[in-house]
């Protein structure tokens, strides 16, 4: 699957929008897919606790902190938390109405792309 985002390094950069549906009412958290069954880890895990791959990848959500919120398996999709489900959802509160303007980000030519 496609992911969107700013790659850089072990993590990526996205708006909130690429990550979560805008249902009314509901938590922006249920729009991922948690595993509540594994404890919120500072640390990046070595592997999913889903699938068992060791292809983890950090998102960071413009808007929120200036760190990585949580992690993402990058074969099964599965979100493993970095703060409890309480403090996630209101550092992804902080995004929401972010704006931010594409044609500031300079331009890249399409040969320096990932």
């Amino acid at each position: 699957m496609a992911k969107l985002g700013l790659f850089k390094n072990n993590y990526r950069l996205v708006i909130l929008e690429d990550i979560v549906r805008d249902e009314k009412g509901a938590d922006l958290t249920s729009s991922l897919e948690v595993d509540t069954h594994v404890s919120p880890s500072k640390e990046q895990p070595e592997t999913c606790s889903e699938c068992g791959s060791d292809d983890i990848t950090g998102v960071q959500v413009m808007g929120s902190i200036d760190d990585i919120i949580f992690w993402e398996c990058d074969e099964c999709d599965e979100v493993m938390l970095r703060f409890p489900l309480k403090k996630t959802e209101e550092l992804l509160q902080l995004a929401k109405g972010l704006w931010t303007n594409p044609m500031d980000w300079g331009y890249v030519p399409r040969s320096k792309f990932n």
